[in-house]
C-alpha cells in the first residue's frame, strides 16, 4: 500500500490469477472494528483506500482470500 502514511487515499497493487478466486481488504481501527471493505476483482490490479473520511491514526489493513486472512500490515493516516 502507498503512500503510507497516507493522507486522501492509499492504492493497493495485487494480482489475481483467477476469476474464481474471492479477494478483498478489510482496514481495521485499533481497537477492531472495521471501518473499511474492499472487494478486489481479477479484472483490475489495484483498488483505492479512502482514507480521507479517516482521522488520523495507526489502521491495519488485511488482506482475505477465501474468507481467510493471508496477510496483515499497517497502515498510517495523517491529516
Amino acid at each position: 500500500v502507498h503512500p503510507n502514511p497516507a493522507v486522501e487515499h492509499a492504492n493497493a497493487a495485487y494480482k489475481i490469477s483467477s476469476d474464481q478466486v474471492k479477494a478483498k481488504i478489510l482496514v481495521h481501527n485499533i481497537i477492531g472494528n472495521v471501518v473499511g471493505e474492499y472487494t478486489l476483482s481479477p479484472l483490475d490490479s489495484s483498488v483505492r483506500i479512502d482514507t480521507e473520511s479517516l482521522s488520523a491514526g495507526i489502521y491495519v489493513y488485511t488482506l482475505y482470500i477465501e474468507n481467510e486472512g493471508v496477510m496483515t500490515r499497517k497502515l498510517i493516516v495523517k491529516k
